[in-house]
């Protein structure tokens, strides 16, 4: 038989690493909610009405937070698109660039060579090109390119 105190040091190792897996179960579910699921939809829309078309159906136009999320970004375009798609960057009326969705800074940029120039001073949103470079664009552009990427999660 067990004594009683070797039976409560049972007790609190058991109590530890039921404690020790809840930590590591809950670390793990908010992880997953912080990546972003990306969906290249082929609609021609102008950027305020692809970003109304994104909080509509998803979450919003997509963010980009680090390389890795530009990876995936990349990946959910496919490798046999070669056209440009707006992201929900845009420039705020502090004239700085912002995401749409309000969430966090711009710190990671992945501009293409030369942008953004702000052409003809009405270049205020941002496409990804095929190749992952950004551009900047009028937000009211709509050609052939208008397709945009949306995103889901937090």
């Amino acid at each position: 038989m067990f004594s009683a105190a070797c039976w409560i040091s049972m007790m609190g190792c058991n109590v530890f690493l039921m404690l020790k897996l809840l930590l590591i179960s809950e670390f793990h579910s908010h992880c997953s909610c912080l990546s972003h699921q990306y969906h290249f939809v082929n609609i021609n829309l102008t950027w305020t009405d692809a970003q109304a078309y994104c909080r509509e159906n998803y979450t919003d136009l997509a963010t980009i937070d680090n390389m890795e999320e530009m990876k995936r970004l990349t990946e959910s375009v496919g490798s046999d698109y070669t056209g440009e798609a707006w992201i929900g960057l845009k420039k705020g009326t502090s004239w700085r660039w912002q995401w749409s969705s309000g969430e966090g800074g711009t710190g990671y940029t992945n501009w293409d060579k030369g942008e953004p120039n702000n052409q003809y001073n009405n270049e205020h949103c941002t496409t990804f090109r095929g190749y992952g470079a950004w551009n900047d664009l009028p937000c009211s552009y709509q050609s052939n390119m208008g397709y945009f990427i949306c995103y889901t999660g937090e």
